[in-house]
């Protein structure tokens, strides 16, 4: 994990500051690998140091952290000793290559923390080593938001996930439905939505360095009736068949159906056929909304959603979003699924000895 997460849970006081703070942000990470019992640089290391000498002297906001490590022979009194002599001849050498000696901060571990088994030669030899990590201290950015219900516009409590390609953490808003959360910039950031008795959401923002908009997110409310389309819930044309990028919403609507446990839903297929008449239910065109439909359907099925809380229907090109759609983009919000609210308060019937 990045070290700029652990140091944001250390420090939760951070999230309430009034100045955007800075914090470290890991940009390089090496590894030198020392003989058995010894401090001694071996030769293939040095052109590693060499690089990071180069990369740390980029920069006035470089910092070098160093932890040594040995193996587990020997105690552990003698471990720690051995690495911090390991410790002390990469700072030694990376001060002769040029690193600022106010930049650098060594931790020594000794045996404390392996990567690789000790009962053995090669992980052993994995276990021999100092990890050399370049970090750059750079303005965080300050990512807050207010949810609330799109109607009555009054701030509701929600649990907000958020996820980029190297990591996913939650928070619970508060009561207002307020949230903030400090991010470092230059990260595209994925934020969902979710709330008892609403319609979940979703929003992609690339933060920047420093505060930014305050963003406002109005969840719908479950109500009977209503529907909203599965966001980002795309198809192959002419399949029953998700696009990649799509499949991640899957588990997002299971969760929606899970928190909201009270309520029965319509999976609604729809197809892209612009300029066209409404289809016969005979057609494979209407078929294909049929299987669209059923694909969510069989995904919360398999996934302990109990039958009786899902139904699944075809529309056809019956309700497109764009009728005369000629853009890709417009034919693409046609091929779609809903999901629409049948009955809430849904109690399920008992039909064996052994559940519902």
């Amino acid at each position: 994990m990045r070290y700029w997460i652990a140091l944001l849970m250390a420090f939760p006081g951070f999230l309430y500051a009034q100045e955007v703070p800075d914090s470290l942000f890991l940009v390089r990470s090496a590894v030198v690998l020392f003989d058995f019992g010894q401090d001694t640089i071996r030769l293939d290391a040095d052109s590693i140091l060499h690089s990071i000498a180069e990369q740390a002297a980029k920069g006035k906001n470089a910092f070098v952290f160093i932890t040594a490590h040995t193996d587990a022979i020997g105690n552990t009194e003698s471990n720690k000793a051995l690495a911090k002599r390991r410790g002390a001849s990469v700072q030694e050498r990376l001060l002769a290559l040029g690193v600022n000696a106010e930049r650098l901060e060594i931790k020594e571990f000794g045996e404390e923390a392996p990567v690789a088994d000790n009962d053995t030669e090669t992980g052993r030899q994995a276990n021999r080593r100092a990890t050399i990590e370049i970090y750059k201290k750079v303005k965080m950015g300050l990512v807050e938001g207010q949810i609330r219900d799109s109607t009555l516009n009054k701030g509701i409590q929600a649990q907000v996930i958020l996820k980029t390609k190297d990591w996913v953490d939650s928070l619970l808003t508060d009561t207002s439905g307020y949230f903030k959360r400090l991010v470092p910039p230059g990260t595209v950031l994925s934020l969902d939505f979710f709330a008892k008795g609403y319609f979940l959401d979703n929003k992609t923002i690339k933060v920047l360095p420093g505060k930014q908009p305050t963003n406002e997110i109005k969840l719908k409310k479950v109500e009977v009736g209503a529907a909203i389309d599965i966001k980002n819930f795309y198809f192959v044309g002419n399949q029953a068949i998700l696009i990649e990028r799509s499949t991640p919403e899957l588990p997002k609507l299971l969760k929606f159906m899970e928190l909201n446990s009270e309520i029965k839903i319509e999976s609604a297929g729809h197809i892209n056929l612009p300029n066209t008449p409404p289809v016969l239910t005979s057609t494979d065109h209407y078929d294909l909304s049929v299987r669209r439909a059923k694909l969510v359907y069989d995904y919360l099925l398999d996934n302990g959603i109990p039958a009786e809380r899902i139904e699944f229907k075809g529309y056809g090109n019956w309700q497109m979003r764009f009728p005369r759609a000629t853009s890709s983009r417009d034919q693409e919000l046609n091929r779609r699924v809903e999901i629409r609210v049948l009955e809430t308060g849904f109690k399920l019937t008992k039909t064996g000895k052994d559940g519902y």
